[in-house]
């Protein structure tokens, strides 16, 4: 009854005072607000990312001309040659453990037109090799895809997504259609299966691929290809990239002892690459929330000792009375922890809110995992009892006779 008691006073404290008792949580709220708001959509995204491993394709590892960049630029990076689409044929005769191995390049923002209809500027057009099915784990639907006798020919010929069959031929059959973009005209040899959306919501649906000899016609051949390499099978996943790794340093002239000019990306190093990436952010946002609930502890302290002093003569009435000071000491602990922990509640709450409504707008996963809020909690009540500690011993121990004479 006792701790029930003192409870209710807490509240009724913080009640009579709430202007002051929400200013003075403010920096506890921002503090575990930001914590959870960082780690809502970090987890979330790497959450998403591992589900979606099967985005290279089974025993399928790329090679790029630099290493992938989660939420940062690549500026810093030192310069390294294009990757060209005749290492494909360099690879295939000279790595007996890779099963398929092809080239991709990609152009963004492209108008598709069939007719009268045309898709949205948002497009993806790729310029590929008949690998591309098997290394990519896109299937096809209808029709077929290119062949290596139509990439020689640079043939333009094309297999869309779903996005864009939706959004062209509605009411039509779309292969043999004739489909226009960049001022060429390409007939529809295929459609792909329905792939969904890619980690941070978009479609990986609306695109159009085409033989990579025509993509070079249309977009130039100076930008790097993306090597697309399948091992055989999964026992000799190790040894294809090594076996890649030597061809390449071999025809890229790279000097024994030296780094590669290349990246080998393979499923795994992208959960890698950005679980060390993530990983800085996320230390990033705590050390923000913990200089703010420093700033909030500190703050809390203050008021609680503004409080000791304004209620001095409280103090002395109640241990005029019978009050002993571990009951004195125990108010204002619970006032100061009680103020804590509600901040951190509304933080924790404002947290998640937030992370919801960017995820909402931009498409972007959220996960709050229980260690977060279970944190955030535990945190907030820490610093709650850190903060009244010294208020409340101060209280607990003020002179009687000198208390209840203060005006």
């Amino acid at each position: 009854m006792l701790g029930l008691e003192i409870l209710k006073t807490a509240f009724v404290q913080l009640q009579a005072n709430r202007m002051r008792s929400f200013l003075t949580t403010l920096g506890i709220m921002i503090g575990v607000g930001t914590v959870i708001l960082i780690v809502a959509i970090l987890e979330g995204y790497r959450g998403s990312l591992e589900k979606d491993l099967n985005i290279l394709g089974a025993n399928t590892f790329q090679v790029q001309r630099y290493e992938p960049v989660f939420f940062g630029s690549s500026w810093q990076r030192k310069y390294r040659k294009p990757l060209t689409y005749d290492l494909v044929r360099v690879i295939r005769e000279n790595c007996p453990s890779v099963k398929y191995v092809g080239a991709q390049s990609m152009e963004g923002g492209i108008v598709i037109q069939y007719k009268n209809n045309h898709t949205n500027p948002n497009v993806f057009v790729y310029g590929a090799t008949p690998d591309y099915p098997m290394t990519r784990g896109y299937f096809i639907a209808d029709g077929h895809f290119f062949s290596e006798r139509e990439v020689r020919a640079h043939a333009k010929v094309a297999i869309i997504g779903n996005d864009v069959v939706r959004r062209l031929f509605e009411h039509e059959d779309p292969l043999g259609k004739i489909i226009v973009f960049k001022g060429q005209r390409f007939r529809v040899i295929g459609v792909f299966e329905r792939q969904g959306s890619s980690t941070f919501g978009q479609s990986r649906d609306n695109l159009v691929v085409i033989p990579i000899t025509t993509w070079q016609d249309i977009f130039g051949k100076k930008n790097s290809v993306m090597l697309l390499v399948m091992a055989r099978n999964a026992a000799l996943f190790t040894a294809a990239q090594d076996e890649v790794i030597g061809v390449l340093r071999r025809a890229r002239k790279v000097p024994p002892g030296k780094d590669n000019d290349f990246a080998i990306i393979t499923n795994e190093s992208l959960i890698t690459t950005f679980n060390k990436t993530a990983g800085k952010i996320r230390m990033g946002g705590i050390l923000l929330g913990v200089i703010s609930l420093l700033v909030g502890g500190i703050g809390v302290m203050n008021i609680m000792l503004v409080s000791v002093t304004e209620r001095t003569r409280e103090i002395g009435v109640r241990r005029a009375v019978g009050a002993r000071r571990v009951h004195i000491f125990n108010q204002f602990i619970m006032e100061a922890t009680l103020l804590c922990f509600i901040g951190g509640l509304i933080g924790l709450t404002g947290g998640i809110v937030l992370a919801l409504l960017i995820a909402a707008q931009l498409g972007w996963p959220v996960s709050i995992p229980t260690w977060a809020w279970l944190s955030a909690v535990v945190t907030t009540t820490i610093v709650g009892v850190a903060s009244g500690f010294y208020p409340a011993y101060k209280a607990a121990y003020l002179n009687v006779i000198d208390a209840l004479r203060y005006e």
